[in-house]
């Protein structure tokens, strides 16, 4: 037994839970181990003693069937009719309380579906007062431009023109449809 008193040789040096078939398994080396005298002796070796060694001897005594059933039912304070009283009560507090949840939420989901329908009606009356403001724009007549006196060009001849017209076209770059200016290999000029 190591200093908490687990029985190192026969259970592993590693602490791990195990099956109940392992466990009924191994009751019988349970049994031979733990006895008055090697409790003792573990005691001795780990010099650990508790106050009162009565209380874990006790503990581990053998004791009997019929003995285990009248100190577990020594503990219980309520009869058998009385646990079924109980039970029967408890399961109507549940019940109950299922129930009081279940109308909280169906009130919360009342609540929510007529927030959105109120928004609804909201986002429509908008939507329709837009859609009149756009009819009464399309219906009032626009506005005609102010006409500004414009200046008369002069006619100059066409010789003029076409030379000012190249000019113009080689002076400007050429660009690509992103807007790019494209500078041309001297080769291809």
């Amino acid at each position: 037994m190591d200093e908490k008193g687990f029985l190192i040789g026969i259970i592993g040096r590693s602490k791990r839970v195990f099956s109940r078939r392992m466990w009924e398994k191994k009751e019988k080396a349970w049994a031979s181990s733990l006895q008055e005298e090697t409790i003792l002796k573990s005691f001795e070796a780990t010099s650990i003693l508790p106050f009162n060694l009565e209380v874990i001897l006790k503990r581990f005594a053998k004791t009997t069937q019929d003995e285990q059933e009248s100190r577990e039912s020594s503990t219980l304070v309520l009869s058998g009719s009385d646990w079924r009283k109980l039970d029967r009560l408890v399961r109507a507090v549940t019940a109950e309380l299922r129930k009081a949840a279940k109308l909280y939420k169906e009130k919360i989901a009342e609540e929510k579906r007529v927030g959105r329908e109120a928004a609804k009606v909201a986002r429509e009356k908008e939507r329709a007062k837009k859609a009149a403001e756009r009819a009464r724009q399309k219906e009032a007549p626009s506005q005609p431009p102010t006409q500004s006196n414009k200046r008369q060009k002069r006619v100059v001849d066409a010789v003029a023109t076409k030379e000012a017209l190249s000019a113009v076209l080689v002076a400007l770059p050429k660009t690509t449809r992103r807007g790019r200016n494209v500078k041309l290999l001297s080769k291809y000029k």
